[in-house]
């Protein structure tokens, strides 16, 4: 049989591929990714692993009415490497009649068949009106909630808080996922083959965070406990076998902080795997922050003229990080991340090495705004808190901005697989990034 000689493109040393596409926009890339293999391997290091900012509409943000929002859909994603947004042709229809409940292992839009949850979140039904809003018909056995509409902000804030990939879907056939769900306070994971949910049996609800982690699953409670599953062992009924339930206090630095601070904010936790650590972030947000950084009171809104509070909504204020040490059983302080820079929000977390990215930040957190209970207390603003937060000197700086408050639905972070490049490849317009 006679050999397929090797195409003119195929030629070309790697080290000359690598030098090219180093200078090449996105679109440039997934082009020549078409070229030939060679060139579709030397680029994918160049398109993949890092994260994009998903966007909605910025005139349906800017020119909208605050209070009618459930019918906003995403329609863009900002790449950080090229300061660039990619905006949609056409916007899908799951983009703007469903709620983002996650973005794991590079996956977004590719559909995965899984079983009903209506049982699950003690649902009859659960169908969208031509206002953008949930109708919901309840369970006689659910007792958490009573209101009959929602919108899709309150369907992610009381129903399904996040949802991971326990692995990746084209590459892995034992691939599972896993909700976070009901208030924080249920677990519950689908294993491809089978066609029902299962839900874990817990010990310590409501949970701030799960993470998939060496074939675990690891679940960080309130009270800092965690919880740890082993997805590769099930007891004789299939449910999934407990491996161990570690009990931790609160870092010191977070904890004293956090007093000092109380009646001003909340705080929020983060699980994140780092170059083969288990990280505990630590997020402050203030509850009334003004323009100069300035923890305010309700009452520090009002003043003797006027009874018509100032609008100063919610904002982060800073960040603590630690990693696990397994051998001692507790949180020790991560002082740098060195070139590492970490990504949080609704979806899973992430821990990417700067070095391949231009315009990645070292030792710093992009962060998006996932405070669902906030963002409906007010038609003035949610879904505004994100950033950048420098670990070293605590500074922030703004990712993308918009001329209003009211973002919805909020940006959250997706890392691109192949098959989704290909796709925003094919059906995108390039317009200059607004940072």
């Amino acid at each position: 049989m006679a050999k397929r000689r090797k195409s003119l493109a195929d030629q070309v040393p790697t080290e000359i591929f690598w030098s090219i596409f180093n200078k090449l926009s996105f679109i440039d890339l997934i082009q020549a990714k078409a070229v030939c293999s060679s060139w579709n391997l030397a680029a994918e290091e160049f398109v993949t692993k890092m994260p994009w900012l998903m966007l909605p509409s910025k005139k349906e943000v800017e020119e909208g009415e605050g209070a009618f929002v459930n019918n906003n859909g995403y329609n863009g994603f900002f790449n950080l490497c090229e300061n660039r947004v990619y905006n949609l042709k056409t916007t899908p229809m799951e983009f703007r009649e469903s709620c983002c409940i996650g973005s794991s292992n590079g996956w977004l839009q590719i559909k995965i068949h899984l079983p009903s949850v209506d049982y699950l979140l003690g649902l009859k039904k659960m169908a969208r009106n031509e206002d953008g809003e949930y109708e919901l018909d309840y369970l006689k056995k659910n007792q958490r909630f009573f209101f009959k509409v929602c919108g899709k902000q309150q369907v992610r804030e009381c129903f399904i808080q996040k949802a991971i990939l326990s692995g990746k879907p084209d590459c892995n056939e034992n691939f599972g996922v896993v909700l976070l769900c009901n208030n924080r306070e249920e677990i519950a994971y689908h294993q491809r083959g089978y066609n029902s949910w299962t839900v874990i049996d817990v010990s310590h609800p409501p949970y701030q965070d799960i993470i998939c982690y060496k074939n675990h699953i690891y679940a960080l409670s309130n009270n800092n406990s965690i919880e740890v599953w082993d997805l590769g062992g099930r007891d004789y009924v299939g449910r999934i076998v407990k491996k161990s339930d570690i009990v931790l206090p609160c870092p010191d630095k977070s904890h004293t902080k956090g007093n000092s601070l109380r009646g001003f904010g909340t705080s929020k936790f983060y699980l994140v795997e780092s170059c083969d650590d288990l990280l505990l972030i630590v997020r402050f947000i203030g509850d009334y922050v003004d323009l100069d950084g300035i923890l305010l009171t309700e009452w520090d809104l009002l003043t003797e003229t006027c009874t018509q509070p100032k609008i100063f909504p919610y904002r982060t204020c800073f960040f603590h990080v630690y990693k696990l040490d397994f051998d001692e059983l507790k949180w020790v302080e991560v002082e740098s991340l060195n070139d590492r820079a970490l990504f949080l929000g609704g979806n899973q977390s992430v821990s990417v090495s700067v070095q391949s990215f231009p315009n990645c930040e070292t030792n710093s957190i992009y962060f998006t705004d996932d405070c669902w209970e906030k963002m409906e207390e007010d038609y003035n603003y949610g879904g505004h808190d994100m950033g950048i937060y420098n670990i070293k000197d605590e500074s922030f700086k703004p990712i993308y901005e918009f001329s209003s408050d009211k973002i919805q639905p909020p940006p959250c972070w997706i890392i691109p697989s192949s098959m989704l490049e290909s796709q925003l490849g094919q059906c995108v317009a390039s317009l200059p990034g607004c940072n």
